[in-house]
């Protein structure tokens, strides 16, 4: 009988419904992008799933994400660009999170201005990515976020001493840094996007 209940409790984690607790506990967040650049978001979508996330769904504008999210089951994460033509992000945050209220909204933007960031965690964003950040701490925030929720930035800007990770990012260093040994690093989501539309030259007809 234990051996029937082991093999029960096994299926439930495995087949779970995408954006459930068993899912989660797969490791396979569920997430849609939200960016007016259709080459960028592919190159995204590939990259975090490479990372192990679930990126299902991609929108042009927030207007398509919302009205997705009338018809579909909301996904844990929505990662959203502020400057979309006439659309700006910060002024999708609300109605966004009132359409899912369990979705952790993140903004993911080019740049950083402190209203930005400030407008964005009042209308309940989760964090404030940079574009030009590693995948590697694109993705931490991530599942910061779903750990800590709409604290999660708020959290690193404390454990940066009150400083942002934005911030830190965008603000010149003053002091003299000291040369460190070269070692190997993986490309920032810039350096990939570059690499990226440069390939595509090289095969575009001239």
């Amino acid at each position: 009988m234990n051996g029937c209940n082991e093999i029960l409790e096994h299926e439930n984690e495995t087949t779970a419904p995408a954006g459930s607790v068993g899912a989660r506990r797969l490791g396979m967040e569920r997430v849609w992008l939200v960016d007016d650049n259709d080459r960028f978001r592919s190159l995204l979508v590939e990259l975090l799933n490479e990372e192990g996330f679930d990126c299902e769904r991609e929108f042009e504008n927030p207007d398509e994400a919302l009205a997705a999210l009338a018809r579909e089951t909301p996904p844990d994460i929505i990662l959203l660009d502020i400057q979309m033509g006439e659309y700006n992000g910060l002024d999708a945050v609300r109605p966004l999170k009132a359409a899912a209220k369990e979705t952790h909204v993140l903004m993911l933007t080019t740049f950083a201005p402190r209203e930005a960031r400030e407008r964005a965690f009042r209308e309940g964003a989760s964090d404030f990515l940079l574009k030009s950040w590693t995948l590697e701490e694109i993705a931490a925030h991530m599942r910061q976020a779903m750990e800590f929720g709409t604290v999660a930035g708020l959290m690193t800007t404390v454990l940066n001493g009150g400083m942002s990770v934005v911030e830190e990012a965008v603000v010149p260093k003053t002091t003299p840094v000291v040369a460190a040994p070269v070692v190997a690093r993986r490309l920032t989501i810039a350096e990939r996007w570059t690499s990226y539309l440069r390939g595509l030259m090289k095969f575009s007809p001239s």
